[in-house]
């Protein structure tokens, strides 16, 4: 029999390794502080009952027990021993004090102390040092889970994420946008514009252009369609007629083609320096065949822009288009390295202006825009010239001039092509351009200038000072509408008001200095129209994708795109007799491609659906008065429509080769007409359809002469199906040709709608 006086012999238990929550869900630890488990699973902490946390001193080694530290005893108190998470005294030290650890009451400490045989001065020391242990630990505890909690820390990197876990975290970017054949265009791009207008009618009148081979309809447009596609293939110059210089008209020629380019684009986007030029230039005329090729390059393609203000019908832009393609072959001739000079950006910059005012890829200048910047980057030109080696005035500014205008030839092709400018402000430092005139900056003395960052004067730099003032506002516009990430509206309204802050500001620092048709002494009327453009096009682009969620609930945004859209059709409503400043402006939108051909065309897609909102509300508010302040808008809307119906007619006369938005505006017209005289749905479509088969003939005549102009024989050029097929990869993509509404049918029964509903509905 057993002696039962005598202890029963205690167990020893293998120390836990794990902490807590890994030993609660039965999976492997790797004893981390905190482990990848608790990270991957976002646990609220990550704690260990008996061992040292990993890193503080213990090497992760699990500490004894009190009850294996003190000597066994009969006592009962040392069979009920108690050690709580907290304890983490050494296993030397605890034999030293013998300080024992036992459960206190509910309204006590955390936990008592029970002094043995040992000093009460060693218990209490033992304690203030577990104490200190503990308070490191909490406190690393603590730190750690800030990190979590605002940089979302990733595991360890000897812990591999699980791929699962990467897939199941994935989430596919909202696509916000329009998918045009092979381009996809954002929210800033004309035709989300396009896509808000709900006309059943214009839809069913281009299914039936695509689809019904013997309406009259498709007929015409097959016929101007081959026509425009021989006018584009003319114009474009053959390889072997290319020859760099070989093409330069008579010196009063190009005098008046140069000076279009200084009076216009020159007086906003600085390129050059002018005395620079001018004494080349003169050089050049002494003797032709000894000027450097770059010089010639950079004098024709100020030919080139200048040739967009010659006359009305642009009756030079073959010649013009030669005169890019020369850049292009001295691009592709010359070596990389020699293109990254300050010549070389300044061709490049006149470049994508040719290109905008020929209509030679004008909508493409996105991708050549982002080569541009980046080659100015390769050149340091983002870091302003005090910062770099020492460089004498006249070139650390024409540094800074060309820094901004690639800038905002950059940021203005984001915007046309509704994509991502890929800069932000904090990737340049350079300084904004002094305020100073050409005069000062003549020479190469090393000199430093003083500052005049100022525009209280007005010199040949202050425009383009003035812009560049809301540059960074104009960014947070096109990142905001074109991000993938949809916006809030709140931000919206927020950058709405510094962009008209913004514009306030820059107008009223422009009417403050003289007026000098040139620009060279003062303000020029196509300054103020050009800068009042661009600010319009950024008010319009911000608002224009919230009236179409809800026009109601942003009522303020309907009324600031509408606003804009005005601003904007006024500015292009020159009327009879301009000055000869208007003339340049007016000739811009008549004959320049890009934002100024898609400029009037957004803003008047704008105006037509604020038509339509109005109309739907007289509808809605049947019995009512129409009142005297809609009535007016209404008759102001008619005048708007009417003027861009003769503007597009203008381009074609001008070698505009897209009768689309020309036909668009005229079944516009037509829809209005049937409208106000309350046709009937059947004979609503009887009259868009006579307007725009006449509308369509119209066209092809007019088309005719600008291929007589361009040396094509209209009466050889053969009919669908005998045609020799025309190679697309040479013909400018025009992506004005509505292609977004090939997918769309109309096939309801127009029986029991009345007439908004089957136009608008």
């Amino acid at each position: 029999m057993a002696d039962s006086t005598r202890p029963r012999p205690q167990k020893r238990r293998r120390p836990a390794l794990a902490c807590e929550q890994c030993r609660a869900r039965k999976v492997r630890c790797d004893r981390a502080s905190p482990c990848s488990t608790c990270l991957r699973t976002d646990s609220p902490g990550c704690t260990y009952t008996s061992q040292l946390p990993p890193g503080s001193g213990g090497g992760g080694r699990p500490v004894a027990l009190a009850s294996q530290v003190t000597p066994r005893s009969s006592d009962p108190t040392s069979s009920a021993i108690f050690q709580p998470p907290s304890a983490t005294i050494a296993p030397g030290k605890a034999q030293a004090s013998g300080l024992v650890l036992s459960p206190s009451s509910p309204d006590g400490p955390a936990f008592a102390l029970t002094p043995s045989a040992s000093s009460t001065l060693a218990s209490s020391a033992a304690v203030i040092a577990s104490l200190e242990l503990r308070v490191k630990q909490l406190e690393k505890q603590v730190q750690l889970s800030q990190q979590l909690g605002a940089e979302q820390a990733e595991p360890p990197d000897e812990i591999t994420p699980d791929p699962r876990e990467t897939e199941k975290n994935f989430v596919p970017l909202r696509i916000r946008g329009t998918m045009s054949k092979t381009r996809f265009f954002g929210h800033s791009h004309w035709s989300s514009g396009a896509n808000m207008i709900p006309l059943k009618a214009l839809i069913q009148l281009m299914d039936r252009a695509q689809h019904e081979k013997t309406s009259k309809i498709y007929a015409g447009f097959q016929k101007c369609k081959v026509l425009a596609r021989h006018i584009k293939k003319q114009r474009i110059p053959h390889l072997s007629a290319l020859g760099i210089g070989q093409n330069v008209p008579d010196r009063p020629v190009v005098d008046h083609l140069v000076d279009g380019y200084f009076r216009t684009f020159e007086t906003i986007y600085r390129v050059l320096h002018i005395p620079s030029f001018r004494t080349e230039y003169e050089r050049y005329w002494l003797e032709p065949k000894a000027t450097s090729l770059s010089f010639v390059i950079l004098m024709q393609l100020c030919m080139a822009v200048g040739a967009c203000f010659h006359d009305d019908k642009h009756s030079l832009r073959v010649q013009a288009t030669g005169w890019i393609y020369e850049a292009r072959l001295w691009l592709l001739t010359s070596s990389e390295k020699s293109q990254l000079s300050l010549v070389g950006l300044q061709i490049l910059c006149l470049l994508q202006l040719a290109k905008q005012t020929t209509g030679l890829a004008g909508d493409l200048t996105w991708i050549s825009a982002g080569s541009l910047l980046r080659a100015a980057m390769a050149m340091g030109l983002q870091h302003d010239p005090e910062n770099l080696v020492r460089m004498p005035p006249l070139r650390a500014e024409l540094r800074r001039r060309l820094w901004v205008t690639i800038l905002e030839i950059n940021l203005q092709a984001s915007l046309d092509a509704g994509a991502l400018p890929l800069i932000s402000p904090h990737d340049f430092g350079t300084r904004p351009p002094q305020n100073l005139n050409e005069e000062e900056l003549s020479g190469e003395t090393t000199e430093h200038l003083a500052s005049a960052t100022g525009i209280t004067s007005y010199t040949q730099t202050s425009a383009q000072i003035a812009l560049f003032q809301s540059f960074t506002t104009r960014l947070a516009i096109v990142n905001h509408v074109n991000q993938s990430k949809p916006p809030e509206y709140e931000d919206t309204l927020q950058i709405s008001a510094d962009l008209i802050t913004s514009a306030r500001t820059l107008m009223q620092q422009l009417h403050a200095h003289p007026r000098d048709e040139q620009g060279i002494y003062g303000v020029s009327n196509f300054q103020l129209r050009f800068l009042e453009m661009t600010m319009n096009r950024y008010l319009l682009a911000l608002h224009l994708p919230w009236w179409k969620k809800a026009p109601t609930v942003h009522y303020y945004s309907r009324k600031a795109g509408v606003e804009a859209a005005r601003s904007l059709a006024a500015l292009h409503n020159i009327g009879p007799n301009p000055s000869p400043s208007l003339t340049d402006f007016d000739r811009l939108l008549v004959c320049g491609a890009g934002p100024f051909r898609s400029t009037p065309v957004n803003a008047c897609l704008t105006l037509t659906l604020e038509y339509i909102r109005l109309k739907e509300e007289e509808q809605n508010n049947k019995g009512m008065t129409t009142t005297v302040a809609s009535a007016r808008e209404t008759a102001e809307l008619h005048a708007i429509f009417d003027w861009q119906t003769e503007w597009w007619a203008r381009r074609i006369r001008a070698g505009e080769t897209n009768i689309k938005s020309y036909a668009f505006g005229q079944v516009f017209d037509s829809l209005m007409e049937a409208l106000e005289a309350n046709l009937g749905p059947e004979e609503a479509m009887a009259l868009v359809t006579e307007q725009a088969i006449s509308r369509i003939e119209e066209c092809y005549e007019m088309l005719k002469e600008t291929a007589g102009g361009v040396g094509i024989d209209v009466e050889n050029v053969p009919v669908e199906g005998q045609q020799e097929p025309l190679d697309d990869e040479l013909l400018e993509v025009d992506p004005m040709d509505y292609s977004f509404l090939d997918d769309l049918e109309w096939n309801e029964s127009i029986a029991g709608l009345n007439t908004f509903d089957l136009l608008f509905k």
